[in-house]
């Protein structure tokens, strides 16, 4: 992500974007292409190669791009223990086309899909009732990712139709030193809290990604707008039936620091909230130190009334990020986070793996303290990125449970609130990134 993330925001406004290292359809070194059994194949491959489709005067440039993201996720959820093979939510494995062709000067028309293989995706993954990872039914599925059009202007902006990120997406991850750690929840999010009530432990139906929350914006179908660069500013707006959102991003190079950052705000009428987010970076680059941080608050309506509670996050990441070797960039990072109140007064379950759940009571308040290290190293030549991490999160539930004086409701008095034993959670993630 890094570099990526805030200059391939700041690309959109000027053209679309190549996600990765993108190549053409030529073969990969070492590689050769099969003979052609006929002239129309052998004409057919030409063509392909040429990375460019023709029709009548119009040139359309057409480009190839994707990567393969897999890791060994090893989990302990307080009480239970397992390992699985994921693909990283934190950059999935994926694949897309992009095209573009010039209208005039200074006005391109282009398109771009793109589709995610991520079978199955560490997002998804959770602690099953026997005590290895379970899957979600349908999962190993592939799933569009972006598929939209856009018209670009050198001195009036970019405007993209289709399915696509919101102005706020990625706001949270600018990180110019760490590719593969930021501040969302990419590995235990679909893990359910387990509470020390019983033995074995009491499973729950809420999850991690509910109380530390992806904190990140979802892709959908959306208009977006984004305007030129103007020093080192591009704003962005995008809209659809439910939401609408406005962000702005900043990249600044000055002597020997580069700094990125951007903040947006997102009006999400389908899920009833309102939040204000954003995240900053700076690297030395001659040291390789680096600093990175990411914050937001969120106002949700939930399904009980409560009293006025926004959540909110905090996420810091400090590190080093150097060539110290010839093959390849080497980056060592600590970080930590804090996620408060989000999911707060909606009800508790318990047993959700029985088929008939037990409503315990309602929540007040939540707290995830998350903290972690580790180490990336990239192999230029291969457009390779191997890690390795470690992660660790205490949560802090606190609710109140159901009042059964009347027969099937769940009252209750909120005042009458009760920590509850919840265990924490601890992953440790081997993987790589190959690029193409």
């Amino acid at each position: 992500m890094a570099v990526a993330v805030a200059r391939g925001a700041l690309a959109l406004s000027i053209g679309l974007v190549a996600v990765g290292s993108g190549a053409g359809l030529s073969p990969a070194r070492g590689e050769t292409l099969p003979a052609p059994c006929c002239d129309d194949l052998e004409e057919r491959l030409a063509e392909l190669n040429s990375t460019s489709i023709r029709s009548g005067a119009s040139k359309l440039s057409f480009r190839l791009y994707g990567q393969v993201n897999r890791a060994l996720l090893l989990w302990k959820d307080g009480f239970d223990s397992s390992d699985h093979v994921v693909d990283n939510h934190t950059s999935s494995s994926r694949f897309g086309f992009v095209g573009q062709t010039t209208l005039k000067p200074g006005l391109t028309a282009g398109y771009r899909l793109e589709i995610e293989t991520n079978f199955p995706s560490s997002d998804e993954v959770f602690n099953g009732p026997d005590g290895r990872t379970g899957l979600p039914a349908g999962s190993n599925q592939p799933r569009v990712r972006q598929n939209y059009w856009t018209l670009n202007s050198r001195d009036v902006g970019g405007l993209s139709v289709g399915y696509q990120s919101p102005a706020t997406d990625d706001l949270t991850i600018i990180n110019l030193g760490s590719q593969m750690n930021d501040a969302p929840v990419h590995y235990n999010n679909a893990f359910r809290i387990r509470l020390d009530l019983a033995k074995p432990a009491i499973i729950t139906d809420l999850t991690w990604g509910q109380i530390a929350h992806n904190v990140d914006s979802l892709r959908g179908n959306f208009v977006r707008y984004d305007t030129p660069i103007i020093n080192g500013f591009l704003l962005s707006a995008a809209v659809n039936d439910d939401i609408w959102d406005v962000a702005l991003r900043y990249q600044k190079d000055a002597n020997a620091f580069r700094f990125a950052g951007g903040i947006g705000y997102m009006n999400d009428a389908g899920h009833d909230f309102e939040d204000v987010r954003g995240s900053a970076s700076l690297i030395h680059d001659p040291s390789g130190l680096y600093a990175s941080i990411a914050g937001g608050v969120r106002d949700a309506r939930h399904s009980l009334a409560g009293p006025d509670h926004p959540a909110y996050f905090y996420y810091a990441q400090v590190g080093i990020s150097k060539q110290w070797i010839s093959f390849g960039k080497t980056t060592v990072y600590a970080d930590y986070g804090l996620y408060r109140d989000f999911n707060i007064d909606e009800p508790l379950s318990i047993n959700p793996d029985t088929g008939l759940p037990v409503v315990w009571g309602t929540l007040t308040s939540t707290e995830v303290r998350r903290w972690g290290f580790g180490i990336e190293q990239g192999i230029d030549a291969a457009a390779t990125t191997l890690y390795a991490q470690a992660h660790f999160y205490d949560p802090k539930i606190v609710g109140y449970p159901c009042d059964f004086v009347q027969p099937n409701v769940c009252g209750g008095n909120p005042a009458n609130t009760t920590s509850l034993p919840a265990g924490s959670w601890q992953g440790f993630v081997f993987g790589a990134r190959i690029q193409f």
